[in-house]
Parts: C-alpha cells; sequence; structure tokens
C-alpha cells in the first residue's frame, strides 16, 4: 500500500471518528467538546478533498504531458531564429566591461551624499522652528490636568459662615 493511499485511509477514519462523536457532543450537550470534534472533522474533511484534487489535477498535467505536441521541424525553427531582432542588455549601462560604470558609481553616491546632506539641513530648521509651536501647544493641552490656581485645598474658611453658633462675648 503506497503512501498516499495510507495517508487517504487515515483521514477517512479521523473524518469518520470526529463526525461520529461531533453527534455524540451535541447530544449530551457538551458544547465545547462538539466544536473541539467539529473542527477536526472540518480539517480532515479539507485535507480529503484537497488530497483528491491535488491527485486529479496530477493525472491531468501527466495526461497533458503524454499528449505533447512533436518538435518542430528544424529548418522551420532555424527560419524563424534567423528572422528574430538581435537580443538587447536591458542593463547595459551596468556592463563592466563597457566603462560607463565608473562614472555612474562616483555620481551615484555623490548624489546620495547631497541628498543626506539636504535632509539634514531639512531636520535641522524644522526642529529650531517647529518647537516653539509645539511647546505652545502642549502647554494649552496640559492646561486642563494643571493643578488649580488656589490649590487643592481651599483657604480656611470661617468655622460658623451662616452665624448659627453663639457669638463669642468679650471678658
Amino acid at each position: 500500500m503506497s503512501a498516499r493511499r495510507i495517508a487517504f485511509v487515515l483521514g477517512a477514519a479521523s473524518a469518520i471518528a470526529s463526525g461520529w462523536y461531533f453527534f455524540v457532543y451535541l447530544t449530551r450537550w457538551e458544547w465545547n467538546r462538539a466544536i473541539v470534534s467539529g473542527l477536526i472533522f472540518l480539517a480532515a474533511e479539507i485535507a480529503l478533498v484537497g488530497g483528491v484534487v491535488l491527485e486529479r489535477l496530477g493525472r491531468v498535467g501527466r495526461e497533458l504531458a503524454a499528449t505533447r505536441r512533436p518538435e518542430p521541424r528544424p529548418e522551420l525553427l532555424a527560419r524563424v531564429r534567423e528572422a528574430a531582432p538581435p537580443s538587447r542588455s536591458p542593463f547595459a549601462w551596468l556592463d563592466p566591461d563597457d566603462g560607463r560604470l565608473g562614472v555612474f558609481v562616483p555620481v551615484l553616491l555623490g548624489a546620495g551624499v547631497i541628498v543626506s546632506a539636504v535632509a539634514w539641513v531639512v531636520e535641522r530648521v524644522a526642529r529650531a522652528t517647529a518647537r516653539p509651536s509645539l511647546e505652545r501647544g502642549l502647554a494649552l493641552r496640559l492646561g486642563s490636568l494643571a493643578l488649580p490656581e488656589d490649590g487643592l485645598v481651599p483657604e480656611a474658611e470661617p468655622a460658623d459662615p451662616l452665624g448659627l453658633l453663639a457669638p463669642e462675648i468679650p471678658r
């Protein structure tokens, strides 16, 4: 028995067993176990379907390979190759034998240095001009979190604000 057949038999056995336990757990009202066995059943079913589909695709591929067209006649192939345009090198400027690469690399490095310098200047200018504005905005946003100007505990008020207590008599 081939490994493919053994895998198919084991997958079918897993699907049958997990499907059986799925219904057993449902009749016993054991929902968590039913969910787990249902997921195992779904995974086994997907594996079986995937195996069958891949096997059929392989069979179709083998049939197509068996029915390929014969090789073209050599004189026709030679005629087509004669009429073909000359091939081009897509990155001819990178060819080290051409000599143009010696100019390209320093230009590229110089452009990188210039772009880095411009980025450094832009960052310094942004830092110098943005800081006061950012600090002012931060102070405005933090104003609602600041302590009250008179503090958390108000200053001592008179003990009898309504005058309900007897006034003190001087002696």
